[in-house]
């Protein structure tokens, strides 16, 4: 039994499982095809059906003569008789059929073959499984030579019918093991096993050859379909296709003219051209014989080699068409030239259609400018255009200001007539020479070439801006139109494209935040700007993996009774290269890069930390970007950070600015109603500086309103700030809300505060922003009564300020310090 080990056996069991799968359909399928198949492989068994008759019987004799003097001659001469039936009925259907050739064959009829050649091979194997066991060993051998001789022929020979293949072998093969078994011998164990791999082999051949000869059949077929198909096509491609087959002799005669190309060519149908191919070319080539596609046409018929998609232009009435001709030799037995077979098709169409993907690679195609591609082109010439001195050329990037208000308010279609419009002024004011290109967008630019001096420059630009910040009028109504203008000189300002365009970039953005509708010409500090903005960014990425932030602390003081109600944590931060950092300088970009999601809840999670431990009952503020706010996990921030500190959530303060409800108020109303729900205070900041402070008063309840430093600067100059400071205190108060004035300095200002009844003060004349260790000795050292003395006032403001309301509130204390 070791001959079946696992590295053989597998393969070949694997092997059969394809061969089945492979002919299954063949032999199940009942449609005409398959049943065409069938036949063909029955047609083949039955060209050798003879041969296999008479083999059998050749075998069945020599078996007989073998073994007769062995075993009971009246049981010999019975199989012997069996055999002789069975095959001369196998003999008779084969001379019914001689002759013909069977165009369909049902699954049955397959079927009944297979069942035919078990009961031939079961025979056999009741011969060797009866007389196995009682004939001596010269015999038994000479048995087993005939058994496996009858079993690989049969296999092979009934191949094309794979079941029969199957039913042959099988039987055989399972008759010759038990014959083999029955002898008891131990050593026909072995022969046994090398009998069922043997028989294996045979059936995975046998399949795989009928496998090979059914792929031959198919392949036959696809290609007599494959032949039918080329001709219907070729009918069909003649009498439908735009494009039109042509064929000409040696000489360049037309040796058939289709319909087609009769109407191609100007010929009515049926008429004999009276010139050839090149003739008729020449006839109607807009430039005759001197045509570039008439000559190349020429030599590539001398040169007796196929050629495709060679181009040429032909007049037809008063237009002009393009023609693309393909075409191969003909070739005859001798291998000479005798003439040529091809394709021509007309090609108009494509060619507009690259000709316009052409000029929209290099123009707008809304305004008609040049385009960014052909802006880098034309100054990657002027940078190539250097002499001695030096030529000198002029970058402009220009920026309409307002376009998305424009486009938002008026649409789309408004905004498209301006950038229109745009193009227009700025094609009347700029020289022939000079480039004018659009970006994208809103964004255009112009490439002054060869200027004579900077002075040169701000004039055009200057004409430009006046020219560009004038009303229009676009479908019926006036539009205000500005645009700001950032220069960049060449070579003074880079030596390369990208640094030009940068650098004029830049200049754009600085008159832009200089109040736009004006003008800006690079110069090296905004380079070292942009430079530092990007160190910035780049530390940014590490600063908190390094610890490089801090929070300091500003106490927030009652008016009234001169005791600390809380205190603004603020962030700071160091770096070890770049030095100190101010907020404003790297909170923007942390909004820009993404990183004040994460800096924020680091923020959010000290503050509460330190409040908890350190600042026990104290109420802390905490400011919140208008980008953080957005961001979907911010709730989670600010829960994970009371659960984790411990502090109650009333203690915590949320400052925000109004800028979060301007670009989605839907979602900044429901973040803050979801900070109200954990029971975090809210404080509007900066109240007073935007539109629409009164709007969202009234949509949402804020508990703090934080007046702008910038009207408690001006409460002692100007009397309007007093008046807008006694407005807001009032609104408050009466809308039952807190609040805070930010940015106090002097005595003065405290006093005029308190005659206006404002709750809460911080700034300088409190305390700078201090770390904690000294927020906490300020605490462990407060003095109530050592409030600032306000000296002497106007009578006239005093008298005047404590005439206004009071609405009398009551703050939380703070608990006492712990001594940390």
């Amino acid at each position: 039994m070791c001959v079946l080990d696992e590295p053989f056996f597998l393969p070949q069991l694997r092997l059969l499982t394809a061969a089945l799968g492979r002919m299954g359909f063949a032999q199940r399928a009942p449609d005409l095809s398959t049943s065409e198949l069938r036949a063909r492989h029955l047609n083949v068994v039955n060209r050798l059906t003879p041969f296999l008759m008479a083999a059998n019987l050749f075998n069945a004799a020599l078996f007989a003569l073998m073994i007769h003097s062995s075993v009971h001659p009246g049981w010999l001469a019975l199989w012997l008789a069996t055999l002789i039936v069975v095959c001369g009925s196998g003999l008779m259907s084969w001379w019914q059929l001689r002759g013909k050739v069977l165009d369909g064959v049902s699954v049955n009829t397959f079927n009944r073959v297979a069942w035919n050649a078990g009961a031939l091979g079961a025979l056999w194997a009741l011969a060797l499984m009866a007389y196995m066991p009682e004939v001596k060993p010269q015999q038994q051998l000479a048995l087993a030579v005939v058994g496996c001789g009858m079993m690989c022929a049969g296999g092979f020979a009934l191949a094309t019918v794979p079941k029969a293949s199957l039913s042959w072998v099988c039987t055989l093969t399972l008759g010759g093991a038990v014959a083999l078994l029955r002898t008891g011998e131990p050593t026909y164990l072995v022969l046994t096993a090398l009998l069922m791999v043997y028989a294996l082999v045979i059936v995975v051949a046998a399949l795989s050859a009928a496998a090979a000869f059914n792929a031959g059949l198919l392949a036959e077929r696809e290609a007599e379909r494959q032949g039918q198909m080329v001709s219907l096509l070729l009918r069909d491609f003649e009498e439908h296709s735009t494009d039109v087959l042509w064929e000409i002799d040696r000489r360049g005669a037309f040796t058939h003219v289709s319909k087609r190309l009769a109407q191609l060519l100007g010929t009515p149908e049926g008429t004999e051209l009276p010139h050839g191919l090149m003739s008729v070319l020449k006839y109607r080539s807009p430039e005759g014989s001197q045509s570039e596609g008439v000559r190349a046409l020429k030599r590539a018929l001398l040169q007796d080699k196929p050629f495709r998609d060679l181009l040429l232009s032909v007049r037809a009435g008063d237009s002009l068409r393009w023609w693309s001709i393909t075409a191969k030799p003909l070739v005859n037995e001798s291998g000479l030239t005798t003439g040529w077979r091809g394709v021509i098709s007309d090609v108009t169409q494509q060619r507009l259609t690259h000709q316009r993907l052409a000029y929209l690679a290099h123009y707008d195609s809304l305004t008609g400018l040049a385009n960014r591609v052909q802006l880098r082109e034309r100054l990657t010439q002027a940078l190539e255009a250097r002499g001695t001195p030096p030529r000198r050329s002029a970058m402009l990037c220009l920026d309409l200001d307002n376009f998305k208000m424009i486009n938002d308010s008026l649409g789309h279609s408004v905004g498209d007539d301006v950038l229109k419009l745009v193009a227009q002024r700025l094609q009347a004011v700029m020289r022939r020479s000079d480039v004018v290109a659009r970006l994208g967008g809103d964004e255009f630019a112009v490439l002054m070439d060869d200027v004579r001096s900077d002075e040169e420059v701000a004039v055009l630009s200057q004409r430009l801006l006046h020219a560009l910040n004038q009303s229009g009028e676009i479908r019926g109504r006036t539009v205000a139109i500005g645009a700001s203008m950032g220069i960049a000189m060449i070579p003074d300002h880079g030596q390369t494209i990208d640094e030009i365009l940068g650098n004029a970039d830049l200049a754009l953005y600085a008159a832009k935040e200089h109040g736009r509708a004006r003008c800006e010409v690079f110069a090296p500090w905004l380079g070292e700007r942009n430079r530092r903005l990007l160190s910035i960014e780049q530390a940014l990425r590490e600063a908190l993996k390094r610890g490089e932030f801090s929070l300091h602390w500003q106490p927030r003081v009652s008016v009234a009774k001169w005791e600390v109600l809380g205190a603004e944590a603020l962030l700071r931060w160091r770096h070890p290269t770049l030095g100190d950092l101010q907020p404003s300088e790297f909170i923007p970009v942390a909004e820009k890069t993404g990183l004040i999601a994460d800096i924020g809840a680091w923020v959010l999670e000290q503050a509460c930390m330190h409040a908890r431990r350190s600042l026990p009952g104290l109420s802390i503020s905490v400011n919140v970007s208008a980008v953080q706010l957005m961001r979907d996990h911010f709730l989670g921030d600010v829960e994970r950070a009371l659960v984790r500190s411990g502090l109650t959530p009333k203690l915590l303060e949320v400052e925000i600015t109004e800028s979060i409800f301007v670009d989605d108020p839907a979602t900044a109303l429901s973040n803050l109603h979801g900070l109200k729900a954990l029971g975090v205070q809210i404080a509007l900041d900066d109240f007073g500086t935007g539109y629409s402070s009164l709007a969202y008063l009234r949509r949402f309840p804020f508990d703090t309103l934080k007046i702008d430093r910038a009207f408690v600067r001006e409460l002692l100059t100007h009397h309007d700030a007093r008046a807008i400071v006694r407005t807001i205190v009032d609104m408050a108060n009466t809308l039952g809300m807190l609040t805070v004035a930010e940015g106090v300095e002097e005595p003065a200002q405290l006093e005029v505060l308190r005659l206006a009844g404002c709750g809460a003060v911080q700034g300088y004349l409190v305390a700078h922003p201090l770390p904690l260790v000294a927020l906490q000795r300020i605490l462990e050292h407060w003095d109530q009564a050592g409030r600032p003395d306000p000296g002497e006032m106007p009578l006239s403001e005093t008298s005047a300020l404590s005439e206004l309301p009071r609405v009398e509130r009551t703050y939380p204390r703070p608990a006492s310090p712990s001594p940390g």
